[in-house]
């Protein structure tokens, strides 16, 4: 099997691991330099076992289990004294008792398992097991970064954070994520907020404790005293509809529903929320505020304002979900302990519709799309709150294989919530349907849709291994895949028996780092756990094999048509959002290629560092440090510069031209951080981040004499390149370019348009001019390219081509102009195929010509190219369920 790239082995590589199968090694750790070398794969415990021994075990599941475990420690391999137990879930005879990994008394990232037992005479037999467990960790858990300092660094390392409104900080203490070389301790902090473009951030951010430098960090956002009395609700269709409401002692009536079966056992209620267009950024993360009411009503009649903001319906749509799983499942709520359901309505984004909703580790929150609330959808309630269940039982990480899941689940039980209810009979060709009644019936339910569980999409031809920054590796993207699987499930067994088989794959046998073949094996094994036929479980097998779910099946599809120099890459940038967005940094015959490995999950390379190689020759080198990340690389003649990350600081340092020799120090002042170094003809420039968080643009010439370019206080720069004597980046707030002459010491500087929403998410130049990337972040992100002459910035203009707006890296020099797209509308599920990188002459650019090709005819996304002399270029290709860095010395120009 080819080892998938890094973070995407959180789905899917180990499993391969546990199987035996083989991975494709990476480049070895070095004190220095070395020449990439095999390793061995990081060591797991089975992914899944059943039927190794037949044992009748007293006690009860938890002790059952622990002494299975405890008598085959030569399969697991690990400790039961390791091994926490979360809970215990029973269903008649059987039940699963899910573990939590520790090493020395802290948490493993992602390390779960479950254990399934069944009653039978004289005891409790284990039958099968499930999940991830890491066998060799030795890492100590005594931090060399304090938490302060780890904190500090989050927010310096990555700029995207600083770009959160509203940002709140959680402390989680520390975790260990597991690699080849005994693991990595890491402090674990959540960031809450939102951005400016309308979506909710749930940031989890690891900060290596050892080095000080991000390890991991993925958007953990799933995006959308009583008195009972009853009253009547106006749908926003206009139909009536009876609400269970609560009569307060003032005499007016609040959306509180303590009808349903868990209020006499626990207190918990359905409670419905009116935001009244606060920015949803203030109300994502936490429990629900004093500032945020309940939806009032004088009478005991709710419509108006209860109604146009989506109140109404989201207070009947709760209940029916907590309905179908009392009823059907047998769940007892969203946390299945009969918790309070908590629905908040009628958000905004920068004072306008918030179009989008999400579950956000507490609550649901629900905005409006083209005037409509997303919460008339029962499909949309359903959906938001299974991940709310789904992070309560299986707790699938949102990344890859595993989020893409986590929206599958989301997705079957909303839909399987709305067929039921609306009647929609499975062979009915719009059941698979999602979000179609979201346009109030202005559109066809077609059209309206957001992803449609029957599009037939097959995880051999059609999977996307996107990278992190696009949609957290393909978690919509992907997800209608298995869904679809799923669904076929439905449509062709009793649906209350599929609903079941799905809901305890999860509960049961999913952990959080399962991937699509674990959810096969997961709903096999819960279907047999339940009886099943022999033509159930074909009916089962028949539908993951329609969609091309078996094992292996990551290596069986997909092509590219250049030569791969980076396999199975994690780029940096999707990490660290300040380091350059190109494949690889590339000057004549030497190329260098940033990548992370945040979990470095099966070799022993740094968790960051730098391929080195020549194209067309061997060896190749691997730029690394023991204790040490190394990244944002850039080359001249002489020499590689690169941003090295170590507990004691923050700097810039070099090595040989092609890799070779020692590393050496350029610049690492104590108390500053210095980042983003580009070199020039022996020139170096960087980014000099101050203890008061001022970032100076900083000149080192080629003589050895320092220059800030910006003594100014309060600089804010970002975004740094130089190129022909000159150095341009973003300042302020990421709205003004800015160009500085080395030969004539003077400064030039221009405000993007549109700088309300717009920022500068990129910055190149060519011998005569700049250019730039302006991505929009209100609502639906989009971007456009500018460039000026670089004497002039005043006569800055938008590029009239490429024209679309879903425009994502590029890279230009003085020949040629390339540029990738990504699919928006495929983050939600209306796929229209990977984007594509695509070149045209760059004098053709500035003259307004639409003359591109396409630079590759591979079946995968192209992403972030980089190009170096001639036709020479580079690009992150998606083609084989894995991220590679590929090359081509000529462009691929017609596809036909």
């Amino acid at each position: 099997m080819r080892r998938t790239s890094v973070l995407r082995m959180l789905a899917t590589g180990v499993v391969a691991a546990a199987t035996g199968a083989t991975l494709l090694a990476a480049p070895a750790r070095a004190d220095d330099t070395a020449t990439a070398q095999p390793t061995e794969p990081v060591a797991v415990a089975p992914a899944m076992t059943q039927g190794l021994d037949r044992t009748a075990r007293q006690g009860t599941p938890a002790e059952a289990a622990r002494a299975h475990i405890k008598d085959h420690k030569d399969t697991y391999e690990v400790p039961v004294s390791d091994l926490k137990t979360l809970r215990t879930t029973k269903e008649g005879k059987q039940s699963s008792v899910r573990f939590q990994q520790k090493h020395d008394g802290v948490p493993v990232f992602g390390a779960e398992y479950a254990v399934q037992t069944e009653a039978v005479d004289g005891g409790r037999q284990v039958t099968s097991a499930t999940g991830t467990l890491y066998t060799d960790l030795t890492v100590s858990t005594t931090p060399k970064v304090a938490e302060a300092t780890a904190k500090q660094r989050m927010f310096t390392l990555d700029r995207g954070l600083a770009g959160v409104l509203g940002a709140n900080t959680e402390a989680h203490g520390l975790s260990v994520l597991p690699d080849a070389q005994g693991g990595r301790l890491a402090w674990h902090f959540t960031v809450t907020g939102g951005r400016a473009n309308g979506s909710p951030v749930r940031q989890e951010v690891y900060v290596d404790a050892r080095v000080g430098g991000i390890a991991l960090s993925y958007n953990n956002i799933d995006a959308a005293d009583a008195s009972p009395a009853q009253g009547t609700g106006v749908r926003v269709d206009g139909s009536e509809a009876k609400l269970d409401l609560n009569k307060e002692t003032d005499g007016s009536y609040t959306l509180v529903d303590s009808t349903r079966a868990m209020y006499p056992q626990t207190g918990g209620q359905i409670r419905t929320y009116d935001a009244r267009r606060k920015e949803y950024t203030l109300v994502a993360g936490g429990p629900v505020t004093d500032g945020i009411p309940l939806s009032t009503s004088a009478s005991d009649r709710f419509d108006g304002v209860n109604t146009s903001s989506g109140a109404v319906d989201a207070h009947l749509n709760a209940a029916k979900v907590y309905e179908f799983y009392k009823n059907r499942i047998g769940r007892d709520g969203i946390d299945g302990k009969g918790g309070t359901i908590h629905s908040v309505v009628n958000v905004a984004a920068n004072g306008k519709d918030y179009a989008n909703a999400f579950w956000d580790g507490s609550k649901m929150v629900y905005g409006h799309m083209d005037g409509v609330p997303l919460s008339v959808g029962l499909d949309v309630v359903g959906h938001e709150m299974t991940h709310g269940v789904t992070e309560h039982s299986a707790g699938l990480v949102y990344l890859n294989q595993s989020g893409a899941l986590n929206e599958a689940i989301s997705d079957y039980f909303g839909n399987a919530m709305e067929t039921a209810d609306k009647g929609v009979a499975m062979s009915d060709p719009k059941s698979g349907l999602i979000g179609e009644y979201l346009c109030n019936g202005t559109k066809p339910l077609e059209e309206c849709a957001l992803r449609d569980l029957n599009d037939g999409r097959n995880a051999q031809k059609d999977y996307e291994p996107v990278t992190l920054d696009i949609d957290n590796g393909g978690v919509h993207y992907n997800s209608t895949i298995v869904g679809g699987a799923l669904w076929d499930i439905r449509k062709n067994l009793d649906t209350e028996l599929a609903d079941r088989i799905i809901y305890r794959s999860a509960q049961n046998y999913l952990t959080p780092l399962s991937g699509f073949t674990d959810m096969r094996n997961a709903v096999t094994l819960a279907a047999k756990s339940l009886k099943v036929s022999k033509a159930d479980l074909a009916t089962i097998a028949k539908a993951f094999d329609d969609h091309g779910i078996e094992a292996g099946w990551e290596r069986k599809g997909g092509t590219h048509d250049g030569t791969t120099i980076g396999a199975d890459v994690l780029p940096a940038y999707e990490v660290y959002s300040g380091v350059d967005e190109q494949a690889a940094q590339i000057n004549g015959d030497v190329y260098a290629i940033s990548h992370g490995d945040a979990i470095a999950w099966d070799q022993g390379s740094a968790a960051f560092g730098i391929t080195v190689g020549r194209f067309g020759k061997k060896p190749v080198h691997e730029v690394a440090q023991k204790d040490a990340y190394l990244l944002d690389p850039s080359l001249d003649d002489d020499r590689i510069v690169f941003t090295r990350i170590t507990a004691d600081g923050i700097g810039i340092y070099r090595t040989g031209a092609k890799g070779q020799g020692a590393i050496k120090k350029l610049v690492d002042l104590p108390g500053d951080d210095e980042t983003e170094p580009v070199t020039d003809n022996g020139a170096l420039a960087y980014i000099s981040t101050t203890p008061d968080g001022e970032q100076d643009v900083m000149l080192r010439k080629a003589d050895g004499t320092t220059l800030n370019v910006t003594p100014e206080a309060g600089t804010k720069a970002a975004r740094l390149a130089m190129k022909h004597g000159r150095i341009a980046w973003a300042g302020v707030d990421g709205t003004w370019v800015t160009v500085y002459d080395i030969a004539k010491g003077t400064t030039q500087t221009k405000r993007i348009s549109g700088f309300l929403f717009n920022y500068i998410s990129d910055i190149q130049i060519t011998s005569d001019r700049v250019f730039w990337r302006e991505t929009n972040g209100f609502l639906v992100p989009s971007s456009k390219f500018v460039s000026a002459p670089l004497d002039d910035l005043s006569k800055a203009a938008t590029l009239r081509y490429p024209s679309s707006t879903y425009l994502a890296q590029f890279s230009v020099n003085d020949e040629y102009f390339a540029y990738s797209t990504y699919d928006f509308w495929g983050a939600l599920g209306s796929w229209s195929g990977p984007g594509k990188a695509m070149v045209a002459k760059t004098a053709d650019v500035i003259a307004g010509a639409d003359d591109y090709s396409r630079i590759s005819c591979s079946s995968g996304a192209q992403l972030a190219p980089s190009l170096g002399d001639g036709q020479r270029v580079a690009w992150l290709d998606t083609s084989a369920a894995a991220t590679d860095v590929v090359t081509r010395d000529t462009f691929a120009g017609t596809c036909e």
